[in-house]
């Protein structure tokens, strides 16, 4: 009986502060109660912006069609709860003129430069593969815009939502439901006769190779001033941990947990068997010497190539200025990697048909 009066008192002190209207009805702190006519949605209240108009930038791959259905799916869902979209206008093609610009067709949603996104966005959500990603990084390396990832690719590391999952994903990543994670640039240096001739950054790694002819790359390799080694090989990856799933891992280097503030040095078939693959401090300075070989490239991410004569010196170290990625709430680095690499498979032997008598026609 005293359970009863309580419970009764509490709901009379409840309906006391709700302020009723025909459908719905919120109390004093903001929460959503319906009544019979419309059900209580808290994954929707959750997706509401956090702040209303807060502009978020839209990348996908350089001359993408402005038909293209994925793309202009995003941008509408990021329209329709109250975000402000600038779509980066490097994506259409580089023969596009204003005029050929699709038209907008909401009033938050609009085609900006690269300065103008740098300024204005407080988020980035970038449609494509892992190159795609990794090229929009480098460009949005100095503005400390934080990064989103949707996988329209074939691998997707970095670019960790799924195509199906957008919705609602993509907004509770944005609101806050996400988890937060930083990831160290390379920054390159090549010098010639003690100047710098040409200074990139990289995400995932620095490679320097022999080029497109033939023979080995003869590199002297020095860490901190210190001397290392003399190495003849096809090449060597300078790669960081989120490198260490591309390029140096398929040329047996370790992978890297991206938590952990370290570099990787990694040969590319070496001439002497005993030159490994080795990790080193975040905080070392790698001097690579070009000592011999007919041809030397440097590649940045394997998007952007230099060129190294014989004499040049190339400088890598990681940059000061972190990247931060944003994944959803559930993302889990292993889980991640048992998914791409395929991870605590069984062997199974494909199913295929006998060919009997009666199939190869020989029966009677």
């Amino acid at each position: 009986m005293y359970l009863s009066t309580n419970v009764f008192n509490m709901e009379r002190a409840r309906s006391s502060i709700i302020n009723v209207t025909s459908n719905a009805c919120c109390d004093t702190i903001g929460l959503r109660i319906e009544t019979k006519a419309s059900l209580y949605d808290k994954n929707r209240e959750s997706r509401m912006p956090k702040q209303k108009g807060m502009c978020i930038a839209v990348f996908a791959k350089h001359g993408a069609s402005p038909k293209q259905a994925i793309w202009r799916s995003v941008v509408d869902l990021l329209a329709a709860n109250a975000f402000h979209v600038l779509v980066c206008d490097s994506m259409l093609s580089s023969g596009s003129s204003k005029q050929s610009k699709p038209e907008c067709d909401q009033a938050n949603f609009e085609f900006a430069n690269l300065a103008l996104i740098k300024k204005k966005a407080k988020i980035a959500v970038i449609i494509g593969g892992d190159g795609t990603f990794l090229g929009t990084a480098r460009e949005l390396a100095d503005s400390n815009i934080p990064l989103i990832g949707i996988n329209q690719g074939r691998l997707g590391f970095l670019t960790d939502i799924r195509l199906d999952d957008i919705n609602p994903t993509l907004i509770d990543t944005i609101n806050g439901q996400s988890v937060s994670e930083n990831r160290a640039y390379l920054e390159g240096q090549i010098l010639r006769q003690g100047k710098v001739v040409e200074n990139h950054i990289a995400l995932n790694d620095i490679v320097i190779s022999r080029g497109i002819v033939g023979g080995m790359v003869e590199l002297r390799v020095e860490v901190d001033g210190t001397f290392m080694y003399d190495l003849r090989a096809d090449g060597l990856i300078i790669s960081t941990p989120t490198g260490s799933t591309a390029y140096a891992l398929s040329a047996d280097g370790p992978i890297l947990h991206p938590s952990l503030a370290g570099l990787l040095i990694v040969p590319v078939a070496p001439h002497a068997l005993t030159n490994r693959p080795i990790a080193l401090p975040q905080h070392s300075t790698i001097d690579i010497h070009v000592t011999g070989g007919k041809q030397t490239g440097v590649h940045f991410d394997m998007q952007f190539n230099g060129r190294a004569k014989v004499g040049d010196q190339i400088r890598i170290k990681v940059s000061p200025h972190p990247i931060q990625l944003l994944h959803p709430e559930r993302y889990d680095y292993f889980a991640m990697l048992r998914q791409k690499l395929h991870w605590s498979a069984s062997p199974t032997e494909a199913p295929h048909k006998t060919r009997g008598l009666r199939d190869s026609g020989h029966a009677k």
